[in-house]
């Protein structure tokens, strides 16, 4: 159980990652250009670099809990 709240937790990780690095870029590009946009860049790439994991399979383990459980069990 622990370990499907855990993969529960990575896959929701990288999901927010992804849309933080999104709308940051977004950000970045509207409002600055140039060297300050290189800058922020390389800022918000550093920050936002997940590590790597097998989402596909976590969010597949979360599903089968859910199916075996019959329920939402979280």
């Amino acid at each position: 159980a622990m370990s499907r709240q855990l993969d529960m937790a990575r896959v929701y990780l990288s999901d927010a990652i992804d849309l933080v690095e999104k709308s940051g870029r977004e950000a970045i590009a509207s409002m600055t250009e140039g060297d300050e946009q290189r800058l922020l860049s390389m800022g918000l790439k550093r920050f936002t670099k997940p590590d790597l994991f097998n989402v596909k399979d976590a969010r597949r383990r979360v599903a089968a809990g859910l199916i075996e459980a019959n329920e939402y069990a979280y």
